[in-house]
């Protein structure tokens, strides 16, 4: 076995011949859903959780999938499984499932498409772009894009659609290629990241958007799960960039990289140092959560020269 397999419509096929039409909703519209886990130590995690908020999400969009959450990780396991031989020891994969409308219908109506399109793959989390941020910090900046407000789209579900995000992305990127954005709410409010939650931490305590304008992220959740046996206070609210400004430490959460610390708020510096205390507290009873050294994995797909060169 030297190629991937993919699970497409009921069909299990090679990862070069897993194809979607270019008349399906998903593609032409952004009309899906969408969720992603990850495997640690080549076991997947909490893989009902998402599969759960996938059913949601559909429910939120009104697509009719005939599956339960049950089935859908079932088959989620299977592409897993079939896929597991080609992992290497240190290598992990990220378990997406994506559901379109399906087949757009002439009328245009999204009452009259067709069956939804069910697409469930893995990949390898892309280690190298994360990696060196456990070290130095990742940079965190504010964009003038303002997250979708809940009143045009909820942010609670998991929408194929990522153009809001996608802007923030350029905008963040122009002013430095390797920031993360960091989006307001409408009132200024500290929001999400592109693809993270955002957490930071002011004398011992960890603060964190409330879920009125975020996704409400798996391994936001997990923080929340761990931060008892850590020690770790964390308090829901309303934040503006000030907080960020005065923050001791601060992290980003989501499934690809856990946990990843911030050294830099729109380019001023956090004294805490890299990761804080409070951060890294929580990644070590990350660690023990689910039995390898993430930072160590990410870190194994550096060159010599680059590990090196990290402090």
């Amino acid at each position: 076995m030297s190629e991937r397999v993919v699970y497409v419509n009921g069909e299990f096929v090679p990862e070069s011949r897993a194809t979607v039409s270019v008349f399906d909703r998903g593609f032409a519209s952004g009309d899906g859903v969408y969720d992603v886990a990850r495997s640690f130590g080549h076991r997947p995690h909490k893989l009902r959780a998402h599969c759960e908020r996938l059913m949601r999400s559909l429910q939120y969009t009104r697509i009719r999938l005939d599956l339960s959450a049950a089935e859908v990780e079932k088959i989620a396991l299977e592409v897993f499984e079939r896929n597991t031989p080609l992992l290497g020891p240190t290598d992990d994969y990220m378990i997406w499932i994506i559901v379109s409308r399906g087949h757009e219908a002439p009328s245009r109506n999204p009452l009259d498409a067709g069956q939804p399109t069910l697409v469930i793959y893995t990949i390898p989390p892309y280690f190298r772009r994360f990696a060196k941020f456990y070290r130095i910090g990742a940079h965190a900046i504010t964009t003038a894009t303002r997250r979708t407000p809940p009143e045009c789209l909820d942010p609670k579900a998991k929408i194929t659609n990522k153009m809001n995000h996608i802007q923030a992305e350029f905008e963040a990127k122009l002013a430095d290629p390797e920031a993360f954005p960091l989006m307001l709410d409408l009132r200024g409010h500290l929001a999400e990241s592109s693809n993270s939650n955002f957490f930071f931490v002011r004398q011992g305590r960890v603060c964190t958007p409330r879920g009125e304008s975020i996704l409400l992220g798996e391994m936001r959740a997990c923080v929340f799960e761990i931060a008892a046996s850590a020690n770790v206070e964390i308090v829901e609210g309303d934040f503006t960039p000030y907080d960020g400004y005065c923050a001791d430490e601060a992290f980003l959460t989501t499934t690809s990289f856990s946990m990843l610390p911030v050294s830099r708020f729109n380019g001023k510096g956090l004294p805490a140092g890299i990761p804080g205390p409070v951060t890294a507290r929580l990644i070590e009873a990350w660690n023990k959560s689910v039995g390898i050294d993430v930072v160590e994995q990410a870190l194994s797909h550096l060159s010599p020269a680059e590990r090196a060169a990290l402090p």
